[in-house]
């Protein structure tokens, strides 16, 4: 029998990213206009089902909304983590493997379906485990300055190491008791990537409830936070604020607005990408820039050469 899954957070929401587009681009001119629809949608399904902030469950579906973007920004498909299948980061340049592994399993277990005889038993097992022996894992932990964070979505390369580092924060409650512990944790963090990495597009993702506005003061302080954690005065490149909100006898989510155009989603993704795209040399990132851009004239400059494997099967 195949190995049994890992047990995975993000498996509910698989089914809604796998229709989800990532091949239009999500430029207009220099305004990046994100998937709205998709978000809301991959919040509610936490929410619908009762999940609590200390599950992580309503913080991974922004993780993984954040991860699509980069996807449609240009971003190779398993180069994102958390990945669209398990295990949710793995070394893009493994990626060809997996998929030739995967093909391996597919050509054995229609072989037998069909009667067929591929493998002696032993070389079958073995085969079939193949996909747990992956160097993945579930979480994306790199290695900092001070010490070794757990970065919510990721983008990076054998040969450059991180390209896009995105923290993720959700606040649903008592916002003004714990704004002194964020804000020394974001500062804290911010220090800890930006030192190692001073070329990575950096950011730092914030949902809240509507219920933020009811608690004298809190929207105003993390707005602040937010605004100042950014360039030119803070070390994130970009930074998003959200507001969602949801009826909880009904589990049914509202809306999610962005309450400030200056930490909107379109200025964050904006920011990030850009960010990216002037700390690489041209050659590199090229669909980013095509997407945003479109072909320069005479032509992208040949990219480096990577090393791909052949097909083989």
């Amino acid at each position: 029998m195949p190995p049994t899954p890992r047990d995975d957070s993000l498996s509910d929401l698989d089914p809604l990213l796998a229709t989800a587009d990532i091949e239009q681009s999500p430029w207009h001119g220099d305004a990046y206009q994100p998937n709205r629809d998709l978000l809301r949608e991959l919040l509610a399904v936490p929410i619908h089902a009762g999940h609590a902030q200390q599950s992580g469950r309503i913080a991974k579906a922004l993780d993984a909304w954040i991860a699509h973007e980069l996807r449609r920004g240009g971003f190779p498909r398993d180069a994102v983590s958390p990945r669209l299948r398990q295990p949710r980061m793995l070394p893009s340049e493994v990626a060809p493997l997996e998929q030739q592994i995967q093909t391996l399993v597919e050509l054995i277990q229609t072989e037998e379906t069909a009667g067929r005889q591929v493998q002696p038993r032993r070389v079958r097992d073995a085969v079939m485990r193949l996909p747990r022996l992956l160097p993945g894992h579930a979480d994306a932990n790199v290695l900092g300055r001070f010490y070794v964070k757990q970065v919510d979505v990721l983008v990076s390369a054998w040969q450059r190491g991180p390209d896009v580092l995105v923290s993720s924060k959700t606040m649903l409650s008592s916002y003004l008791k714990n704004k002194n512990n964020r804000y020394e944790e974001a500062v804290g963090e911010a220090t800890n990537l930006r030192e190692r990495y001073p070329m990575a597009g950096m950011g730092y993702a914030y949902l809240v409830r509507s219920n933020v506005y009811a608690e004298g003061g809190a929207y105003a302080f993390i707005r602040n936070l937010l605004v100042r954690l950014r360039k030119p005065d803070g070390a994130f490149d970009a930074t998003m604020l959200l507001v969602a909100d949801w009826d909880d006898e009904t589990r049914t989510l509202n809306a999610v607005e962005d309450p400030a155009e200056d930490l909107s989603a379109s200025r964050f993704f904006a920011d990030l990408l850009n960010a990216v795209m002037n700390n690489t040399p041209v050659d590199i990132h090229q669909e980013l820039r095509l997407r945003k851009q479109g072909e320069p004239e005479g032509g992208l400059p040949p990219t480096p050469d990577d090393v791909a494997p052949d097909e083989v099967l």
